[in-house]
């Protein structure tokens, strides 16, 4: 099993300080998420000298439009290209959202029938996250397969594995446990995106939220699995000032690694 830290938590600081902080942490590895700074025509390099600190074993395909990548299809198969390069394993995207009115995603994401051949993510596995309800009262349901045995039927149909999101499934009230339960029923399920929830904020650090997070990680921990689990709270979780930043990361991981089991 590898505990990662997702670029995502800390997306405000350049990026080779977010590598540095995970490694000084002690964290396995990075989720590495596709942001504007793609654009960088220096970006690869960027990412090579990064994972000279730490590997990158997962990319999130990013959420946010990429102009120059143009539809959602499109900026999953650069997505994979740059996979490809750094050797990472996994690639993690978002299906459409109706709300966004995606629908050239949309479109494209209906046809596809096998989503490893058809972007041609050879030796890269594709996996698809369950999404959240949002809103403060109306609570939404803004993706398409918001209910998770719908994204997982999908899924098992055209050759995807999953990422399981405890604080997105929380937003629908359900029990994180009884979410994991059903993805690993799969045999396909490769990543675990870990935050507490509450009733008024997701993506919250550990302990915070109202989530049975320990039960959760020991339940994960005695079936056997075995694959990547990747810190993913918001970046208003962490404080600004380093060492008090870095105190936060370590507790987090020891956190996870006592629960997983994974403390010498």
């Amino acid at each position: 099993m590898k505990v990662l830290f997702s670029t995502g938590c800390l997306y405000y600081l350049p990026l080779k300080e977010i590598f540095i902080l995970a490694n000084e942490a002690g964290f396995d590895g990075c989720e590495l998420l596709i942001d504007r700074q793609v654009n960088r025509p220096d970006y690869l390099d960027m990412v090579r000298e990064c994972c000279e600190i730490l590997p990158v074993f997962s990319i999130h395909a990013p959420f946010l439009k990429i102009d120059a990548w143009g539809s959602k299809t499109n900026a999953i198969m650069q997505t994979v290209k740059i996979a490809q390069e750094l050797n990472a394993h996994l690639i993690n995207f978002h299906p459409p959202s109706w709300f966004s009115a995606e629908l050239i995603f949309f479109r494209s994401f209906k046809k596809v029938e096998d989503f490893q051949k058809s972007l041609g993510a050879e030796g890269i596995r594709l996996s698809i996250e369950n999404m959240p309800r949002v809103g403060k009262k109306l609570m939404l349901t803004p993706y398409i397969l918001n209910d998770y045995n719908d994204l997982i039927e999908y899924g098992l149909k055209r050759n995807l594995d999953f990422t399981f999101d405890t604080t997105h499934l929380g937003t629908f009230g359900i029990d994180p446990v009884v979410g994991f339960l059903r993805f690993f029923k799969t045999g396909r399920l490769k990543n675990i995106h870990i935050s507490d929830y509450n009733d008024a904020d997701s993506h919250l650090f550990l302990g915070r939220g109202n989530m049975p997070v320990a039960k959760f990680l020991n339940t994960i921990r005695r079936m056997g699995y075995d694959e990547m689990v990747t810190l993913e709270i918001s970046p208003q979780e962490l404080p600004r000032s380093r060492p008090w930043m870095v105190k936060f990361m370590k507790y987090q991981l020891s956190y996870l690694k006592f629960h997983l089991g994974l403390l010498p």
